[in-house]
Protein backbone atom coordinates (compact mmCIF):
# COMPACT_ATOMS: atom_id res chain seq x y z
CA UNK A 1 0.00 0.00 0.00
CA UNK A 2 2.97 2.30 0.74
CA UNK A 3 4.21 1.77 -2.40
CA UNK A 4 1.26 2.34 -4.31
CA UNK A 5 1.21 5.99 -2.61
CA UNK A 6 4.81 6.55 -3.11
CA UNK A 7 4.01 5.59 -7.05
CA UNK A 8 1.00 8.08 -6.97
CA UNK A 9 3.04 11.27 -5.83
CA UNK A 10 6.18 10.60 -8.01
CA UNK A 11 3.76 10.49 -10.74
CA UNK A 12 2.49 14.20 -9.46
CA UNK A 13 5.61 14.95 -9.18
CA UNK A 14 6.64 14.37 -12.81
CA UNK A 15 3.58 15.57 -13.98
CA UNK A 16 4.22 19.19 -12.34
CA UNK A 17 7.41 18.93 -13.64
CA UNK A 18 6.43 18.52 -16.99
CA UNK A 19 3.95 21.47 -17.08
CA UNK A 20 6.73 23.56 -15.73
CA UNK A 21 8.56 22.71 -18.47
CA UNK A 22 5.91 23.52 -21.11
CA UNK A 23 5.66 27.05 -19.53
CA UNK A 24 8.80 27.91 -19.20
CA UNK A 25 9.09 26.61 -23.69
CA UNK A 26 6.42 28.80 -24.42
CA UNK A 27 7.35 31.63 -22.55
CA UNK A 28 10.98 31.74 -24.20
CA UNK A 29 9.55 31.09 -27.55
CA UNK A 30 6.44 33.89 -27.37
CA UNK A 31 9.28 36.71 -28.07
CA UNK A 32 10.71 35.04 -30.92
CA UNK A 33 7.74 34.76 -32.61
CA UNK A 34 6.69 38.40 -32.30
CA UNK A 35 10.09 39.35 -33.36
CA UNK A 36 9.73 37.98 -37.08
CA UNK A 37 5.77 39.05 -37.18
CA UNK A 38 5.11 40.71 -40.40
CA UNK A 39 4.36 44.52 -40.22
CA UNK A 40 0.59 45.43 -41.82
CA UNK A 41 1.11 47.51 -44.97
CA UNK A 42 0.99 51.49 -45.37
CA UNK A 43 -1.73 52.49 -47.53
CA UNK A 44 -0.40 55.07 -49.80
CA UNK A 45 -2.51 57.94 -51.89
CA UNK A 46 -1.49 57.46 -55.86
CA UNK A 47 -2.29 60.84 -57.57
CA UNK A 48 -3.59 60.00 -60.79
CA UNK A 49 -2.28 62.37 -63.96
CA UNK A 50 -4.87 62.83 -66.15
CA UNK A 51 -2.77 63.58 -69.89
CA UNK A 52 -4.18 64.09 -74.26
CA UNK A 53 -1.69 62.81 -76.91
CA UNK A 54 -1.92 65.57 -79.87
CA UNK A 55 -0.37 65.54 -83.10
CA UNK A 56 0.44 69.07 -84.11
CA UNK A 57 1.27 69.45 -88.32
CA UNK A 58 3.23 72.93 -89.37
CA UNK A 59 3.87 73.76 -92.95
CA UNK A 60 5.15 77.12 -95.11
CA UNK A 61 6.24 77.31 -98.68
CA UNK A 62 9.21 79.13 -99.70
CA UNK A 63 10.88 80.34 -103.32
CA UNK A 64 12.89 77.81 -104.35
CA UNK A 65 16.98 78.48 -104.47
CA UNK A 66 18.03 75.39 -106.94
CA UNK A 67 16.76 73.63 -110.24
CA UNK A 68 18.04 70.46 -110.94
CA UNK A 69 17.37 69.73 -114.77
CA UNK A 70 17.55 66.11 -116.37
CA UNK A 71 19.06 66.34 -120.00
CA UNK A 72 19.94 63.63 -122.45
CA UNK A 73 21.57 63.35 -125.44
CA UNK A 74 20.59 60.61 -127.70
CA UNK A 75 22.76 59.72 -131.19
CA UNK A 76 21.99 56.79 -133.60
CA UNK A 77 24.66 55.19 -136.33
CA UNK A 78 25.51 51.35 -137.51
CA UNK A 79 28.07 50.52 -135.03
CA UNK A 80 28.15 51.38 -131.15
CA UNK A 81 31.32 52.66 -131.81
CA UNK A 82 30.14 55.27 -134.06
CA UNK A 83 26.98 56.01 -131.87
CA UNK A 84 29.59 56.53 -129.13
CA UNK A 85 31.62 58.86 -131.04
CA UNK A 86 28.64 60.98 -131.97
CA UNK A 87 27.45 60.92 -128.97
CA UNK A 88 30.64 62.04 -127.06
CA UNK A 89 30.74 65.34 -130.00
CA UNK A 90 27.40 66.33 -129.16
CA UNK A 91 28.12 66.15 -125.22
CA UNK A 92 31.52 67.94 -125.77
CA UNK A 93 29.38 70.78 -126.95
CA UNK A 94 26.66 70.49 -124.44
CA UNK A 95 29.36 70.73 -122.33
CA UNK A 96 30.48 74.41 -123.72
CA UNK A 97 26.76 75.58 -123.49
CA UNK A 98 27.06 75.07 -119.96
CA UNK A 99 29.81 76.81 -118.97
CA UNK A 100 28.50 79.81 -120.97
CA UNK A 101 25.98 80.06 -118.48
CA UNK A 102 28.63 79.83 -115.58
CA UNK A 103 27.59 76.52 -114.46
CA UNK A 104 30.49 74.36 -112.63
CA UNK A 105 31.52 71.20 -113.59
CA UNK A 106 30.82 69.93 -110.27
CA UNK A 107 27.36 70.73 -110.88
CA UNK A 108 27.08 68.07 -113.75
CA UNK A 109 26.80 64.75 -112.58
CA UNK A 110 25.93 61.87 -115.24
CA UNK A 111 23.27 59.90 -114.19
CA UNK A 112 22.93 57.38 -116.82
CA UNK A 113 24.97 56.26 -120.11
CA UNK A 114 24.16 53.35 -122.47
CA UNK A 115 24.83 52.07 -125.90
CA UNK A 116 21.93 49.48 -126.88
CA UNK A 117 21.46 47.93 -130.24
CA UNK A 118 18.30 48.30 -132.38
CA UNK A 119 16.34 46.38 -134.60
CA UNK A 120 14.12 46.43 -137.28
CA UNK A 121 11.07 44.07 -137.36
CA UNK A 122 9.41 41.14 -140.89
CA UNK A 123 7.08 38.86 -140.37
CA UNK A 124 9.12 36.69 -142.65
CA UNK A 125 12.17 36.99 -141.45
CA UNK A 126 12.40 38.25 -137.79
CA UNK A 127 14.06 40.65 -136.11
CA UNK A 128 16.88 42.51 -137.71
CA UNK A 129 20.33 44.23 -136.60
CA UNK A 130 19.36 47.92 -138.31
CA UNK A 131 22.73 49.37 -135.99
CA UNK A 132 23.01 50.96 -132.31
CA UNK A 133 21.79 53.88 -130.22
CA UNK A 134 24.08 55.70 -127.42
CA UNK A 135 22.74 57.40 -124.70
CA UNK A 136 23.91 60.34 -122.10
CA UNK A 137 22.05 61.83 -119.49
CA UNK A 138 23.20 64.19 -116.94
CA UNK A 139 21.77 66.30 -114.45
CA UNK A 140 22.34 69.46 -113.99
CA UNK A 141 22.27 71.73 -110.74
CA UNK A 142 21.62 75.29 -112.07
CA UNK A 143 20.86 78.79 -109.38
CA UNK A 144 20.10 81.05 -111.60
CA UNK A 145 16.46 80.35 -111.65
CA UNK A 146 15.67 83.49 -113.79
CA UNK A 147 17.01 81.97 -116.75
CA UNK A 148 16.54 78.37 -116.52
CA UNK A 149 14.27 78.63 -119.97
CA UNK A 150 17.15 79.64 -121.75
CA UNK A 151 19.81 77.51 -120.27
CA UNK A 152 17.58 74.70 -121.85
CA UNK A 153 17.40 76.91 -125.17
CA UNK A 154 21.07 76.30 -125.24
CA UNK A 155 21.54 72.99 -124.29
CA UNK A 156 18.59 71.99 -127.04
CA UNK A 157 20.66 73.89 -129.88
CA UNK A 158 23.87 72.06 -128.31
CA UNK A 159 22.19 68.77 -129.26
CA UNK A 160 20.24 67.22 -126.24
CA UNK A 161 17.58 65.77 -127.39
CA UNK A 162 15.78 64.64 -124.07
CA UNK A 163 14.57 66.83 -121.32
CA UNK A 164 13.41 64.64 -118.75
CA UNK A 165 11.42 67.39 -116.25
CA UNK A 166 12.99 70.27 -113.83
CA UNK A 167 12.82 69.64 -109.59
CA UNK A 168 13.06 73.04 -107.93
CA UNK A 169 14.14 72.53 -104.02
CA UNK A 170 15.70 74.95 -101.38
CA UNK A 171 19.35 74.05 -100.82
CA UNK A 172 19.24 75.05 -97.04
CA UNK A 173 16.34 73.38 -95.26
CA UNK A 174 17.47 74.47 -92.06
CA UNK A 175 17.27 77.71 -92.16
CA UNK A 176 13.30 77.14 -92.18
CA UNK A 177 13.33 74.37 -89.71
CA UNK A 178 12.71 76.73 -86.74
CA UNK A 179 9.28 78.58 -88.07
CA UNK A 180 7.97 75.10 -89.21
CA UNK A 181 8.85 73.71 -85.93
CA UNK A 182 6.88 76.90 -83.86
CA UNK A 183 3.70 76.64 -86.61
CA UNK A 184 3.28 72.94 -85.49
CA UNK A 185 3.57 73.57 -82.07
CA UNK A 186 0.96 76.42 -81.79
CA UNK A 187 -1.02 74.22 -84.08
CA UNK A 188 -0.87 71.32 -81.74
CA UNK A 189 -1.74 73.60 -78.73
CA UNK A 190 -4.74 74.56 -80.82
CA UNK A 191 -6.39 71.04 -80.73
CA UNK A 192 -4.78 70.26 -76.91
CA UNK A 193 -6.64 73.12 -75.71
CA UNK A 194 -9.87 72.19 -78.11
CA UNK A 195 -10.25 68.62 -76.99
CA UNK A 196 -9.63 70.08 -73.40
CA UNK A 197 -12.54 71.78 -73.38
CA UNK A 198 -14.43 69.70 -74.91
CA UNK A 199 -13.61 67.24 -71.81
CA UNK A 200 -14.20 70.49 -69.27
CA UNK A 201 -10.51 70.13 -68.30
CA UNK A 202 -7.58 72.79 -68.67
CA UNK A 203 -4.03 72.31 -70.25
CA UNK A 204 -1.83 72.32 -66.97
CA UNK A 205 1.73 71.97 -68.61
CA UNK A 206 3.63 69.79 -71.20
CA UNK A 207 4.78 66.57 -70.19
CA UNK A 208 6.99 65.77 -73.50
CA UNK A 209 7.44 66.51 -77.19
CA UNK A 210 8.90 64.57 -80.08
CA UNK A 211 9.51 66.09 -83.37
CA UNK A 212 10.11 64.95 -87.10
CA UNK A 213 12.79 66.46 -88.83
CA UNK A 214 11.39 69.46 -91.55
CA UNK A 215 11.23 67.57 -94.47
CA UNK A 216 10.85 69.40 -97.91
CA UNK A 217 8.45 68.51 -100.54
CA UNK A 218 10.19 69.79 -103.75
CA UNK A 219 8.29 70.95 -107.19
CA UNK A 220 8.44 68.94 -110.08
CA UNK A 221 7.64 70.80 -113.59
CA UNK A 222 7.61 67.92 -116.13
CA UNK A 223 5.87 70.00 -118.93
CA UNK A 224 8.59 72.13 -120.62
CA UNK A 225 6.99 74.00 -123.32
CA UNK A 226 8.21 77.11 -125.59
CA UNK A 227 6.03 80.60 -125.88
CA UNK A 228 7.04 82.96 -128.27
CA UNK A 229 8.13 86.75 -127.29
CA UNK A 230 6.78 88.22 -130.55
CA UNK A 231 5.81 86.89 -133.91
CA UNK A 232 9.29 87.28 -135.10
CA UNK A 233 11.41 86.28 -132.67
CA UNK A 234 12.01 83.01 -131.93
CA UNK A 235 9.87 80.80 -129.37
CA UNK A 236 11.72 80.55 -125.65
CA UNK A 237 11.14 77.77 -123.39
CA UNK A 238 9.32 78.97 -120.26
CA UNK A 239 9.42 77.32 -116.83
CA UNK A 240 7.48 78.52 -113.85
CA UNK A 241 9.31 77.62 -110.62
CA UNK A 242 6.16 77.64 -107.92
CA UNK A 243 7.00 77.16 -104.26
CA UNK A 244 8.69 74.21 -102.39
CA UNK A 245 6.55 73.33 -99.43
CA UNK A 246 8.32 72.53 -96.12
CA UNK A 247 6.65 70.47 -93.48
CA UNK A 248 7.16 68.99 -90.09
CA UNK A 249 4.94 66.87 -87.60
CA UNK A 250 4.92 67.17 -83.66
CA UNK A 251 3.95 64.31 -80.68
CA UNK A 252 2.85 66.87 -77.86
CA UNK A 253 1.64 65.01 -74.32
CA UNK A 254 -0.73 67.70 -72.24
CA UNK A 255 -1.10 67.08 -68.54
CA UNK A 256 -4.97 68.38 -68.15
CA UNK A 257 -7.22 68.59 -64.62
Amino acid sequence: MKQDVKRINRSKRLGLLAATALLVTFAWAAPTSKTYAAEAPVAQSQSVVHTINVTGKGEITVTPDVAYVTLGIETKATTAKEAQKANAAKFAKLKQALTNFKVKAEDVQTVSFYVNPEYTYNEKSGPKLSGYSATHMVQVTYRDLDTIGNLIDAASEAGVNQVQGVRFDTEHPEMYETQVLEKAMKNAEVKARAIASAAKQQIVSVITVSESSADVYPIFSNQVYATAKTESAAADTSIQTGQVSIKSNVTVVYEIK
